[in-house]
């Protein structure tokens, strides 16, 4: 079947930026979305009465404008959480964020991270050339090697020195010697994290928060895209469909879809090659335990324990999980620079023996749901090719009026907010540039 349109814009990917587009350009837009369900990573699933978000999901936005949609999206029905954050470095239960929190670590090891705190900060910041270099730079030799580098390896699959800084924005804090030393000698939380509070619905999972950007979308399920004739702006869809358009939105995965345009020019080829991500596998469990969790979620920077990071979905909402229960999800991530070398039900495995072994459950516990997913894309990896690849890429496309939004889509560390933002800067840019 063929779709005419040649004056319409149609929209690839039905997550945040997608359907924030849809929304702010009042819905005179089709969606194609690959999978039956609308939402993207923000999709929330429903397994035997537990509810798992694909990671862990809440609303820290600092955007009025966002956190006014996302709450009337739920009539104003969230929970708003000062959430407890914990890190792990066996067998040490530590507070966060770590570097201004160091008491509770072996005494020799708190004297050397500090020693070396106080070298950089002499020394002064320089111009670091890579991520590694920033974390030596900002903490200090013993205290990047011991956890910030063993982190990398595990969240994002590569050595710190093989990526760029241009990614951390606020996420990481460096701290001064008075905010070090503090932390290192009162039982006073030194909380210079990021989040401080963050939201999440009552009911229906974090994809809830979507709720009114969905509404009124026109949404094609099934449409995963096979190809695109940029010359008779033609997409054609694996099920045999084949639509026109005048101009293209996408937010899906940017190198898939370079993969698509058919006769596409070499380097564009070769610079989409250059845009790599992390895969994750998702541990969902359910366990017949009430107040099992001691936070909201932790970091675990020991390398011989599988997952890098765990969260409690029962802990945001209790309709999370059924009564007298809790509900974990961990994340094992992989990539073509670090394989996992066991297979999916393997890593289901020893997630569960690795949290028995750290004292998250007892042996003795009774898991009722055993759960696993498998994402593709995660994380988009910034390496020193990334930049340049990447807008390469994003300035062809732009000239053959294919426009990308989004995490996948721009290619980019962007959370749920920034991604809705995102949707919205380009319909109101479409919208301007339409002729009346």
């Amino acid at each position: 079947m063929v779709c005419n349109g040649l004056e319409a814009v149609v929209t690839l990917g039905a997550g945040p930026a997608g359907l924030s587009f849809s929304s702010h350009y009042d819905h005179k837009t089709d969606i194609y979305e690959k999978e039956a369900s609308w939402g993207g990573r923000c999709r929330s699933h429903m397994i035997d009465g537990f509810i798992f978000d694909e990671g862990p999901h809440s609303s820290f936005t600092k955007d009025a404008y966002v956190k006014k949609l996302l709450a009337e999206s739920i009539g104003g029905r969230f929970n708003e959480i000062y959430p407890k954050i914990l890190n792990r470095y066996s067998p040490c239960w530590l507070r966060h964020p770590l570097q201004t929190n160091l008491k509770g670590l072996p005494v020799d090891l708190v004297v050397e991270c500090i020693l070396d705190f106080v070298k950089v900060e002499r020394a002064g910041s320089g111009s670091p050339k890579n991520y590694g270099q920033w974390l030596i730079d900002g903490f200090g030799e013993k205290f990047a090697r011991t956890f910030p580098y063993a982190y990398t390896r595990k969240y994002w699959t590569v050595e710190p020195e093989q990526m760029t800084t241009e990614w951390i924005e606020q996420r990481i804090y460096r701290p001064n010697l008075g905010e070090v030393l503090k932390g290192a000698l009162s039982e006073e939380l030194c909380n210079m994290h990021y989040i401080s509070s963050v939201r999440y619905p009552e009911a229906g999972g974090f994809q809830s928060f979507l709720s009114s950007l969905q509404e009124g979308a026109k949404v094609n399920y099934g449409f995963e895209m096979a190809e695109i004739d940029v010359k008779k702006k033609r997409i054609t869809f694996k099920n045999g469909f084949k639509r026109y358009y005048h101009a293209l939105v996408s937010s899906i995965p940017l190198p898939k879809l370079v993969c698509c345009i058919r006769d596409c020019p070499t380097e564009i080829e070769e610079a989409a090659s250059q845009l790599d991500c992390t895969s994750v596998i998702l541990v969902n469990l359910g366990v017949k335990r009430e107040n099992l969790a001691n936070c909201h979620w932790f970091y675990i920077y020991n390398e011989n324990i599988l997952p890098c990071r765990v969260h409690f979905p029962s802990e945001y909402s209790v309709n999370n999980a059924p009564p007298g229960f809790t509900s974990i999800q961990a994340e094992v991530y992989y990539s073509r620079y670090r394989s996992l070398g066991m297979s999916q039900e393997n890593v289901l495995e020893k997630t569960i023996e690795d949290l028995i072994t750290i004292g998250v459950i007892d042996k003795d516990d009774k898991i009722t749901l055993v759960d696993s997913k498998d994402i593709k894309h995660a994380q988009v990896l910034y390496h020193r090719r990334h930049a340049e690849s990447r807008r390469t890429v994003l300035d062809y496309l732009e000239n053959l009026n294919i426009y990308c939004i989004g995490r996948y889509g721009e290619w980019a560390y962007l959370w749920s907010d920034q991604s809705i933002l995102s949707g919205k800067r380009l319909a109101e840019r479409l919208a301007k540039n339409s002729p009346k």
